[in-house]
């Protein structure tokens, strides 16, 4: 699992940036959440909105559901809208709160499906912010390209608002990620961004005045997972979307969060 490639930097927002909602941080509470019921003290659900280019779908609360044997399911749908404004729909699970330094994660089974991209990921912007944020956008990154379920894309900005400077890599796994469930962790600190899979450390981002990764001082960060359908434009990225008669899920389950000084990933 740790074959890694690098890639030319995409200017792509994996995120929402249209939530009108500011929360207040509340950064030290651990929790793990099995995600069988939805824990509205800890989530709430994208509803009623679009990012544009070069996201396709609109973002629906009813995209999400939750069962006890397998999680949550993000379901990505073709729903068209009587207006003809968009015709697909998809899910996007939101924290409240915005959280510091720690260990965020998650098991994961993502859609191998063209042109379709799951995700579990930090984030906050100008329109994702707590009352500490600077503001601007910082992002660290777990993404499945739906046209490539043997790899794992990682990847964070700092302080970008144009989403100029993203650091795109590609880790090539020994197992197919949509058959299976694995767990998959960020380990986000002062120093460095580790990323893991199965417990495994599979890449390492080191704070540099060079490239610097998102620092705590500057924002505390949401967690967010979502299933988007990616623009034709950009299919050489994550392919394109034929629209086959699949309906594309993605599964996740155990989302859990740990704080700085008590997580316990190993090196």
């Amino acid at each position: 699992m740790l074959t890694i490639k690098s890639l030319t930097p995409l200017v792509l927002i994996a995120c929402s940036l249209l939530s009108p909602s500011v929360f207040s941080a509340n950064t030290e509470n651990n929790f793990d959440d099995p995600l069988n019921t939805l824990n509205s003290e800890i989530w709430w659900k994208s509803d009623g909105w679009s990012n544009g280019f070069p996201f396709v779908n609109r973002w629906e609360g009813e995209a999400i559901t939750f069962a006890e044997d397998i999680g949550m399911a993000i379901t990505l749908s073709k729903t068209p809208l009587s207006n003809g404004s968009s015709d697909y729909q998809s899910g996007e699970l939101r924290s409240h709160n915005f959280y510091r330094y720690g260990c965020f994660e998650a098991d994961i089974k993502p859609v191998n499906e063209p042109g379709v991209v799951s995700a579990f990921f930090l984030f906050a912007g100008p329109y994702d912010k707590d009352e500490n944020s600077n503001g601007m956008h910082n992002e660290i990154d777990i993404e499945f390209l739906g046209n490539n379920t043997n790899a794992m894309q990682i990847n964070y900005w700092t302080n970008d608002d144009r989403y100029a400077n993203s650091n795109e890599k590609l880790i090539y796994l020994d197992f197919d990620a949509s058959k299976d469930y694995h767990r998959y962790a960020i380990k986000w600190t002062e120093k460095h961004i580790k990323w893991y899979i199965d417990g495994e450390l599979v890449h390492t981002e080191t704070n540099t005045p060079e490239s610097p990764i998102p620092s705590a001082k500057d924002s505390t960060l949401r967690i967010m997972a979502n299933v988007w359908l990616t623009d034709s434009r950009i299919s050489n990225w994550a392919g394109e979307y034929t629209e086959s008669g699949q309906t594309p899920t993605a599964y996740f389950r155990n989302i859990s969060y740990t704080q700085g000084t008590e997580c316990q990933l190993e090196d």
